[in-house]
């Protein structure tokens, strides 16, 4: 592999690590609708349930964050190391 296709390399794996990395902020950034007017009826209770919108959500969360990983992780290990 010589210098221009690990340079390649490297700006593919930095572009891809931005996308993830702003998806991930947008992500937190959502969990702000609970303090404001629209995110209201993440306040209720769900059914006949204690359990609140803003509590899935929070889980919903941290398992599609868990999941970008994963994802993230597995584009990595597909394109291998870049040292050869």
């Amino acid at each position: 592999m010589n210098d221009s296709d690990r340079l390649r390399a490297v700006r593919v794996r930095t572009r891809r690590r931005m996308v993830f990395s702003l998806l991930v902020l947008t992500l937190y950034f959502s969990f702000v609708l609970n303090w404001t007017e629209a995110g209201a009826f993440l306040a209720r209770p769900l059914g006949g349930t204690q359990v609140t919108g803003s509590l899935v959500m929070f889980v919903a969360l941290i398992l599609l964050f868990i999941g970008l990983e994963l994802i993230f992780l597995w584009f990595y290990r597909r394109e291998g190391s870049g040292d050869e």
